[in-house]
């Protein structure tokens, strides 16, 4: 008799769902209709009004408006706020998306700029124009936050918006008590400690949230015109029902979700320190997103390695510097288990190349 022996299933760390939340059918209530088949501008489902009011009520902003996607979402603010004359400010490590919603700005007549990363400071401002700052909440490439507070201050008095793309963060970061690494998950300006005067915030919630729909939060105005003067919410089709569905069961679920990111935030501080312990230089402030440098040949070949049994990686070249790293997106769904067996592959690979 023969016996059978199960292929490895692989040990996978480049899902950005961070909070394990997947959403399967049994756990979502049913659909009369998937979607509505009327542009989001004529009509929306009432799942949609309550996932955009949760959203902004976490963040203290006035009102939210849900959206297909952060593009979407990103191009109708960004053809809907400058206009001719205006300065946009763009950071030089900033997700391609936001150059590609900035052509919206700059077929106003606004003029785009690129301002070093993560450097206010190289933001030149000019008398009489009005400044829009448009960055990512939080950089996978230096694994830092942006620095919200002092954008803020320069376009409150240039009279322009902070425009935040918080897709990787949102779930993850947000107000923090004592003690607390990344807080209650509403997003970086709250794990900053920013209000949100002069703040347009826009993310996806396919990430920590596992819903593939974006919100945009900010004040009563804007919103009303995000929401009424058209864009893509003209000429695409609005969130599907199981979309807003699986948003509505993410946000509704806080205690869950305090529950998953308390276990989020064990598994990156403990494969964190278990990096440091093996002697490789772990990338920034602790997120889920765990990056180590390398040497380029070695990142590739540990990489590559690690395929082979079974552990999959991202190879990340960052925006914002030379170099590759070796990046571990880490869930709430991972086993203490599952970061030994990292740990394990890790050292092994670090020991050879340490007797080579």
């Amino acid at each position: 008799m023969t016996g059978h022996v199960a292929p490895d299933p692989g040990l996978d760390f480049t899902s950005s769902l961070f909070l394990g939340l997947h959403h399967g059918s049994a756990s979502l209530p049913p659909w009369a209709s998937l979607t509505t088949g009327v542009p989001a501008v004529l009509h929306e489902a009432p799942a949609a009004h309550r996932v955009a009011a949760a959203v902004a009520a976490a963040h203290g902003a006035q009102a939210g408006v849900v959206g297909r996607s952060t593009l979407h979402a990103l191009m109708d603010v960004m053809g809907m706020l400058p206009q001719r004359g205006d300065i946009v400010a763009i950071d030089a490590a900033a997700y391609s998306l936001a150059g590609w919603a900035a052509l919206r700005a700059a077929a106003n007549g606004a003029l785009v700029r690129r301002y070093a990363h993560h450097r206010p400071e190289s933001i030149v401002l000019e008398p009489g124009r009005r400044l829009f700052v448009l960055t990512d909440g939080w950089c996978p490439g230096c694994n830092r936050p942006t620095p919200l507070p002092e954008l803020q201050s320069l376009v409150r008095d240039a009279g322009g918006a902070l425009i935040v793309d918080d897709s990787l963060a949102f779930g993850v970061l947000g107000s923090r008590r004592q003690g607390d690494v990344f807080g209650d998950g509403s997003g970086t300006p709250n794990w900053c400690g920013l209000d949100h005067e002069a703040v347009v915030w826009v993310a996806s919630l396919a990430k920590a949230c596992g819903a593939p729909l974006a919100v945009t939060t900010g004040d009563r105005s804007t919103i009303r015109r995000l929401a009424g003067e058209g864009g893509n919410r003209v000429h695409s089709s609005p969130p599907s029902a199981a979309d807003l569905a699986a948003a509505s069961r993410a946000l509704r679920d806080s205690n869950e979700n305090r529950t998953r990111r308390t276990r989020l935030q064990g598994h990156v501080l403990r494969l964190r320190n278990r990096l440091r312990d093996i002697g490789l230089t772990v990338n920034g402030r602790p997120f889920p997103v765990v990056s180590i440098w390398l040497p380029a040949s070695d990142a590739h070949r540990w990489w590559s390695e690690l395929q082979s049994a079974g552990i999959r990686a991202v190879l990340q070249q960052s925006r914002c510097r030379r170099g590759v790293m070796l990046t571990f997106l880490v869930r709430a769904d991972h086993t203490p288990a599952d970061l030994d067996r990292l740990t394990v592959a890790l050292r092994s690979l670090a020991v050879r190349r340490g007797a080579a």
